[in-house]
């Protein structure tokens, strides 16, 4: 079984590479880096993953890494999930957050695999939520407040 890891090197990331390590011992894990990625989360598993050098708002070099891995299975981590970045940057989140994951559907079509996705939202999507709406439910409305929150809708 192989599996990709966009935003390995971040918290949910490295902590996901651990846990298929230690629980999928046939699993090959492969993770999406990209040249200023910060490395100090998977130094701990390096000789036991595979990194792929890929960038999100890069369809060829997405279309390259899905071609070397093959993936049997994507978890979909890597986005600017800074709030306040959100609001100073709001067109690179979108690059980054909605029309990253976008190239990333169509690399996988144009090349013509089938991988299980797993994409990583957010409790920022519902945004507000009123006092009789909680507890909160995945039917609430979402009403999102900032431009990280409207790219993870």
């Amino acid at each position: 079984m192989k599996v990709l890891i966009t935003g390995i090197t971040g918290f949910a990331g490295s902590h996901l590479a651990d846990y298929i390590l230690d629980n999928h011992p046939d699993a090959q894990v492969y993770g999406m880096i990209r040249w200023r990625s910060r490395m100090e989360n998977i130094l701990h598993i390096e000789s036991r993953i595979h990194l792929v050098e890929a960038d999100l708002k890069d369809m060829g070099s997405l279309k390259k890494c899905l071609a070397e891995v093959q993936p049997d299975h994507i978890f979909h981590l890597a986005a600017q999930s800074f709030v306040p970045t959100s609001w100073k940057c709001p067109a690179e989140t979108f690059a980054i957050n909605a029309v990253g994951q976008i190239n990333l559907f169509e690399s996988i079509l144009s090349l013509g695999i089938s991988p299980k996705i797993q994409i990583a939202g957010s409790s920022e999507e519902y945004g507000l939520v009123n006092s009789d709406e909680v507890p909160m439910k995945e039917t609430n409305p979402l009403r999102p407040l900032s431009p990280y929150a409207v790219s993870k809708v």
